[in-house]
């Protein structure tokens, strides 16, 4: 894992920053509590709420992980979906620091990315187009992608736009029957015989039947945990030519 220096070392943050640190203090209060309950001596309680403590700071500490380290092999496997040419039109759909934009177009040395977000600190640590751009400056693809500002509700893009749609993390965040128009819209801006590569821990199925009903094919992959806390699926969706 790197971090943003005078260097010029790209640094991708923190997943859930807020989710990190709760977890982390529910855990302390939650020992904190047992503490008190051995000093009142009612033993059961204590066991109860140690028990509860540890887990909590466990989950804490495998979430941090995944954002420090998981996530860059996860990147992969999302990628690896893919049947690259080299020569792709990609969209990073809730691109954040551009992690997975990045990955994309060095698996495309004669392509162009897109990387497509509104920017929330509260999904992942310092978000913003002005610190994913000094990251794909230091991968040195900065000028083959641009960043556009817009939800993935309402893409502005053209019909058939894109060889591939990647995205990692991004759908759950957007609520109700915007997250289903989400996946519409990537649906069609995808191009025929092109492929969508959807890494999400929750909704998957609902992804993957919005996407047939696009008339695209489906399948899902996963759960993996290994390198993804909490564990993530990933929808693969091809446009028939």
């Amino acid at each position: 894992m790197t971090t943003a220096t005078s260097l010029g070392r790209p640094d991708y943050g923190i997943d859930a920053p807020g989710v990190v640190r709760g977890l982390a203090i529910a855990g302390v209060a939650a020992l904190a509590l047992a503490g008190i309950a051995v000093w009142l001596a009612i033993i059961w309680l204590a066991c109860i709420l140690g028990a509860i403590g540890v887990a909590l700071l466990i989950s804490s500490a495998l979430t941090l992980r995944n954002a420090l380290y998981g996530k860059f092999r996860h990147r992969d496997r999302i990628l690896d979906h893919v049947s690259w040419r080299g020569d792709e039109r990609v969209l990073d759909v809730g691109t954040g620091r551009g992690l997975l934009l990045v990955g994309a177009v060095k698996r495309a040395p004669r392509g162009h990315g897109v990387g497509l977000d509104i920017w929330s600190t509260r999904d992942l640590s310092g978000n913003s187009a002005e610190r994913t751009t000094a990251n794909l400056a230091a991968e040195g693809v900065a000028g083959r992608c641009e960043l556009v500002t817009v939800p993935a509700q309402r893409m502005t893009f053209p019909d058939a736009s894109f060889d591939a749609v990647v995205s990692n993390l991004c759908l759950h965040n957007i609520p109700g029957e915007a997250r289903t128009q989400a996946v519409r819209e990537i649906a069609r801006v995808l191009k025929p015989g092109g492929t969508a590569a959807i890494s999400d821990l929750m909704f998957v199925n609902r992804h993957a039947a919005t996407f047939r009903a696009a008339g695209l094919t489906a399948t899902i992959d996963g759960p993996y945990l290994r390198d993804a806390f909490p564990p993530q699926k990933i929808v693969v969706a091809r446009k028939p030519l």
